[in-house]
């Protein structure tokens, strides 16, 4: 797939500033990665914002592929470090955009996530938040509505999922852009290697996608489209006639 976008999602209570504070210095965080590895030419764009589940990704364009992956990598080794609690080896221009996105945690903002289209990193408040951020990998399926905000050409996609409501990051691999063909804004069922955290079982991402699986919309109505869900078995009352005896009884 291709390796040419970086994510910054908070989690808990995010408030406007918080969030603008740590998207300022994502901007900051991605110069200064693409200073160092000598790739100032590349252009960052704006792919997708989830205002709700208070998730940013931007894009790297570039005529040499090669150049963004080298910057979304260095992205992943900054989010390893902080995950574990070590200063990235990173320049001090690096340093301290990194150490002001992780500044925005609080008693508000719970845990901040560094996601790219092979890894994600969690940084979190508090130990036992931590804890429950660590994720785990399996194979299945999410039910949800596919959104975005973007329509760029590209190979991620947002899933609302069913349960939980929330941003689900969805990666494909090059080739599979037949599968969403228009399916967007549509529930569907999203199949693959899913990321969760592995205390709340929270979906987080899906990647190395096997099938995308449209579904029906849900149709809202009267009541009396419910009738003949449950079929009357023979020789049962109708339900006026044990309305009334109840009213009667």
């Amino acid at each position: 797939m291709a390796k040419d976008t970086i994510t910054l999602a908070l989690d808990g209570e995010v408030d406007l500033h918080r969030f603008a504070v740590a998207v300022s210095h994502l901007e900051g965080l991605v110069q200064g990665l693409s200073r160092e590895n000598g790739v100032e030419n590349i252009r960052w764009v704006i792919y997708d914002l989830q205002a709700g589940s208070a998730m940013a990704t931007v894009r790297g364009e570039s005529d040499i592929l090669e150049k963004v992956e080298r910057v979304v990598s260095a992205y992943e080794d900054v989010g390893q470090s902080l995950q574990a609690g070590k200063r990235p080896d990173y320049s001090e221009p690096v340093v301290k955009a990194a150490s002001a996105i992780i500044a925005v945690l609080g008693d508000k903002v719970t845990a901040v996530r560094f996601e790219t289209p092979e890894r994600e990193f969690t940084v979190a408040s508090r130990p036992e938040i931590a804890i429950a951020s660590a994720t785990m990998k399996s194979f299945g399926a999410i039910e949800g509505r596919i959104q975005t905000l973007s329509n760029r050409k590209g190979l991620r996609f947002v899933l609302f999922d069913t349960l939980h409501d929330r941003a689900i990051s969805c990666y494909l691999s090059e080739g599979q852009e037949e599968l969403m063909r228009e399916i967007w804004g549509k529930r569907a069922i999203v199949e693959g290697e899913i990321t969760r955290e592995k205390d709340t079982g929270r979906p987080l991402a899906i990647r190395h996608i096997a099938d995308i699986k449209a579904l029906e919309e849900i149709q809202r109505g009267s009541y009396l489209r419910a009738r003949g869900v449950a079929p009357r078995k023979p020789g049962t009352p109708l339900a006026e006639v044990i309305i009334r005896q109840l009213r009667d009884a």
